[in-house]
């Protein structure tokens, strides 16, 4: 592929892994020009076929290991949807075969993963996105504006809930590979926490130091197939606090047991001219109030999130991968950061939750 910003160079994309966030991406993927989807992979044959037959492709590009379908001269350009534990190796791969990837968060399994990784990214640098899709959340790309334009002045707090119920008792919610240290490196720490870390770098800057609460709610989950209790040996909440940006204090917690949550991620952020507050799932609006000398009693207000906040990673990753620059896109360095944020909770709760620098 060339330099060339052109829309109309083709990107014939190969997608690995078919669960069910892969049906979300083939919309997306299929309403774009100049893209094909030309090749799937996935260890469940099942799915594969299934998959396979939907996109109408021929056996010959229905790939039951991801190395033959990134190996594939015929594709262009890689979204890996899998679990933690082959991030590193499809990313290795594509870096070999010099190809653009769209990459699942969190970068990879564990931190001597990443940092191995970035000495090979180095020296063979390809486009590259981090799946951190919540940092498209328009009302977060419009906060962002809204900061950079220092309307809230000097930020002194900035407060992150990710939650949701998905794992609530009365859903019963079978054991899957999410809580399995071996597959996933971590619980909600990678999951979810990683999605507000990338939004407090996004919006604040980056992390100082860090101390963390983590928690197993459910300790054992049913096997989906045999029934039987296995144990879950992950966190299912995690809580931190630490000092990001410019000597701001963040405060996170995230779980998936919030009964009446169904998927949200909620910002207040705290400044020395007035406050403001964004929210996942009301992507049209923010709520903010300034208040100064002049106006000591203002009150919030409603602020309508202008159109041109409108974007997707799917968008953005086509854009790099198409030779396009694309400042808000999270990239390599990003997923490379997050993954050290991530191993600090990691060893502050090890440590007894102490405040440990990033």
């Amino acid at each position: 592929m060339g330099a060339s910003t052109s829309p109309t160079i083709p990107i014939r994309m190969g997608i690995i892994g078919l669960g069910l966030i892969a049906e979300y991406h083939i919309r997306s993927l299929n309403r774009m020009s100049g893209v094909s989807i030309v090749a799937v992979s996935d260890v469940n044959v099942n799915r594969l076929q299934a998959i396979g037959e939907q996109l109408q492709l021929p056996a010959s590009k229905r790939y039951p290991h991801y190395e033959a379908l990134i190996r594939d001269p015929g594709v262009d350009a890689i979204l890996s949807l899998t679990p933690n534990d082959v991030h590193f190796d499809i990313i290795r791969i594509a870096l070999e075969e010099h190809k653009a990837v769209l990459a699942e968060k969190p970068l990879t399994l564990t931190w001597e993963e990443t940092d191995q990784l970035e000495r090979l990214y180095t020296a063979n640098p390809v486009p590259l996105l981090v799946h951190y899709k919540h940092r498209y959340g328009a009302a977060f790309q419009y906060t962002k504006q809204l900061l950079a334009e220092h309307k809230l002045g000097k930020i002194y707090n900035i407060q992150f809930r990710y939650l949701m119920d998905a794992f609530s008792p009365y859903r019963q919610h079978p054991y899957t590979w999410r809580h399995n240290l071996a597959k996933a490196g971590s619980g909600v720490v990678g999951d979810t926490a990683s999605h507000i870390i990338d939004l407090a770098r996004f919006l604040v800057g980056e992390f100082k130091s860090v101390a963390a609460l983590l928690h197993i709610i459910t300790p054992e989950r049913s096997d989906p197939v045999t029934g039987l209790p296995v144990k879950v040996d992950v966190e299912d909440l995690a809580a931190f606090h630490g000092i990001i940006g410019d000597n701001t204090v963040g405060t996170f917690i995230t779980h998936k047991n919030a009964i009446g949550k169904r998927h949200d991620i909620e910002v207040d952020i705290y400044g020395e001219l007035g406050t403001l507050h964004a929210s996942l799932n009301n992507p049209e609006s923010i709520r903010i109030v300034l208040r100064d000398l002049e106006h000591p009693d203002a009150e919030y207000e409603t602020w309508a999130v202008p159109a041109i906040y409108n974007h997707t990673a799917d968008g953005d990753f086509i854009k790099l991968a198409r030779g396009e620059f694309v400042d808000r896109a999270p990239l390599f360095d990003d997923g490379y950061k997050n993954q050290w944020v991530l191993e600090k909770i990691l060893q502050s709760w090890r440590e007894n939750g102490r405040l440990v620098e990033v």
